[in-house]
């Protein structure tokens, strides 16, 4: 059998290092999982984070099975490719999810990318290089890039719930909109009281339904419909020349960040600060899309 390239080198001492920091990212990364993901999502989880979990494994059985410069690829590489979404998970935690055991989770994995990456590095440099052994590099170098890639493809600064609430809000807005154009093109171009009881102290008799019920539940958004002034009397009921529709979370930073507006343009103004959308916001006439 041929010798280990790294027998008799000082540096294959730092291999109980590196399997410690492997096995460290490994678990922490485990704990972040099981808090992320939710239970019934956990198989399909584990399934989709297997390439990410797989290498951390690897590492120290590639360091204790005669194959140190294969562990050594590995752990520069996923060390690399896994420092900055690190930082970006811990400040996600910061502003999300402050649980003492998640935030340390995820700080003490960030710690071990940068040993996996310094120690490895160190014991590299000192071994005698061979033949194909920067192709190897290269490729394990790729595989990092792949990953780091995937991640900025995929990852979201807020969580999923929020974006699925202000997605149904802005579709609850498209639809009470268009049915306010669809009933006063019926009207001479004036529009309902209400609809479907959005506006304050409406008659219930002057209301418009809706073409679908409200999909964001109450502790999601709060939804007001205004008349615009001036208005007139039609069949009993108060009927304006004008709307808006406006969307609050019901708690700010917590079951939605953006406030939303809409009116006869059917463009929807939004803001991410904690006050109502006006007309001067940003517009735009796409419904948000949590994918």
């Amino acid at each position: 059998m041929a010798p280990d390239p790294g027998d008799g080198v000082p540096a294959l001492r730092y291999r109980a290092l590196l399997a410690v920091a492997s096995a460290v990212s490994f678990a922490s990364i485990v704990i972040i999982f099981l808090a992320w993901f939710p239970k019934e999502d956990r198989p399909f989880g584990a399934l989709v984070m297997l390439p990410v979990f797989l290498p951390y494994a690897l590492i120290p059985l590639r360091l204790y099975t005669r194959k140190l410069r294969a562990g050594l690829n590995l752990a520069v590489a996923m060390g690399g490719a896994s420092f900055l979404p690190g930082i970006m998970l811990v400040r996600y935690a910061l502003r999300w999810d402050r649980r003492w055991w998640v935030l340390g989770s995820l700080i003490l994995a960030l710690l071990m990318q940068l040993i996996l990456v310094a120690v490895a590095v160190k014991t590299y440099a000192r071994l005698q290089r061979l033949r194909h052994s920067r192709l190897k590099f290269l490729v394990s170098m790729a595989y990092g890039f792949f990953l780091f890639a995937l991640f900025w493809m995929f990852y979201r600064p807020i969580p999923l719930r929020i974006e699925e609430n202000e997605a149904a809000a802005m579709g609850h807005l498209e639809v009470s909109a268009v049915s306010a154009e669809v009933d006063a093109g019926e009207h001479g171009g004036l529009y309902a009281e209400s609809i479907d009881g959005l506006a304050a102290n409406s008659n219930p008799e002057c209301a418009l339904g809706p073409y679908w019920k409200n999909p964001v539940s109450e502790q999601g958004y709060v939804f007001e419909y205004r008349g615009i002034q001036p208005s007139r009397k039609s069949q009993d009921c108060t009927r304006f020349e004008g709307f808006t529709v406006t969307a609050r979370p019901a708690i700010y930073g917590q079951t939605g960040i953006r406030s939303f507006r809409i009116s006869r343009d059917l463009a929807i103004h939004f803001t991410s600060e904690d006050r109502p959308a006006k007309d001067s916001d940003p517009w735009t006439y796409l419904r948000h899309s949590p994918n």
